[in-house]
């Protein structure tokens, strides 16, 4: 008894269970943003071999454009990497600044369908 009980209801909810679970992968987007922060100079003079870039941990807001509606916030990790899952359109990086430094512009991307836009932020560190 309790066997067919457990069938008929997988039969009733089941469909309902998978229902669920596509309209949630359809509710994320398949495209956005990919990006790598760095950060530099960090060495007052560059010798053969050697970089004075670094990775660097950043936030940074993502707006739609033209409105300039906030999107999303990512913070890049300690590898400067950093993903964020946006609907196809245009949008505007701003990353955080410090004062006065580090600084980075910001950066206008456009992101395709079903693709992730690679882009690079460049935080100068000041050093001359």
């Amino acid at each position: 008894m309790r066997l067919k009980l457990l069938v008929a209801l997988l039969i009733v909810v089941g469909p309902v269970l998978a229902i669920d679970a596509t309209s949630d992968a359809q509710s994320r987007p398949d495209s956005g943003v990919r990006g790598l922060a760095l950060y530099g100079p960090t060495c007052p003079v560059q010798r053969p071999g050697r970089t004075c870039v670094r990775p660097y941990a950043a936030w940074i807001t993502i707006r739609r454009e033209p409105k300039g509606t906030v999107a999303a916030r990512v913070h890049a990790g300690s590898d400067g990497r950093f993903t964020a899952r946006l609907r196809a359109g245009q949008y505007l990086l701003v990353p955080r600044n410090g004062k006065p430094f580090p600084r980075a512009k910001s950066q206008s991307v456009s992101v395709r369908p079903h693709h992730f836009t690679t882009v690079t932020i460049r935080f100068d560190s000041g050093i001359r």
